[in-house]
């Protein structure tokens, strides 16, 4: 039962990035669309929330459970991180890999990578729907969010593009903070790696 659950939230999860990214591809959306999305956006907040809840109330130390599911209640606090719960494929494909062929390094490096690449597209909609439509403000599409949100993450700053709103920087503070975790665990892993390969040529 409880793994239909969490593939209704995977599911769910899509859905809700689908909803969540469409307003920063399309400016003009109908009053019907931005009621379904709206609808949608609610339905899947009620499904996390609940999921969080029913946690938190069945686990037998509540402090330790809240410890380790940060993305959960990310999720539900949160909005535009709520895409996060897709990450759970993104463990078990990182997973699969470790037990295939490559081995376990490679499998951190590459659930890594691939969560860099996610935060960085949820980044670009939710600054491209924020700043959008400010006044003075040099993000103006997709594509300026999305290098904005790249640049940002991989912490190379070139500031051709910047967010003006209030809740732009607070979204840029986070990235940046989640960018220099990520890119040095890449990183690490990386050297990590060729420490090994030079280790078994000597041996």
């Amino acid at each position: 039962m409880r793994r239909i659950w969490n593939e209704i939230l995977t599911t769910l999860a899509l859905c809700f990035l689908v909803a969540f990214s469409y307003p920063a591809f399309n400016e003009d959306i109908s009053p019907s669309i931005k009621t379904l999305i709206e609808a949608v956006q609610w339905i899947c907040w009620l499904a996390f929330a609940v999921d969080l809840v029913y946690g938190i109330w069945t686990a037998d130390n509540k402090k330790n459970y809240l410890k380790r599911h940060p993305l959960e209640i990310a999720s539900v606090l949160l909005p535009f991180l709520r895409p996060l719960r897709l990450m759970r494929v993104i463990s078990f494909g990182g997973l699969a890999i470790q037990k295939v062929a490559v081995g376990r390094q490679i499998a951190i490096t590459f659930k890594v990578v691939l969560t860099s690449i996610f935060i960085a597209y949820i980044s670009a909609v939710q600054i491209t729907i924020t700043e959008r439509a400010v006044e003075g403000s040099n993000i103006k599409n997709f594509g300026d969010g999305l290098w904005w949100a790249i640049t940002t993450v991989t912490t190379v700053g070139y500031g051709d593009r910047y967010p003006t709103t209030t809740e732009g920087r607070f979204l840029a503070v986070l990235l940046m903070l989640m960018g220099i975790s990520l890119v040095g665990v890449i990183t690490a892993s990386v050297a990590a790696w060729f420490v090994k390969l030079s280790a078994d040529e000597k041996n």
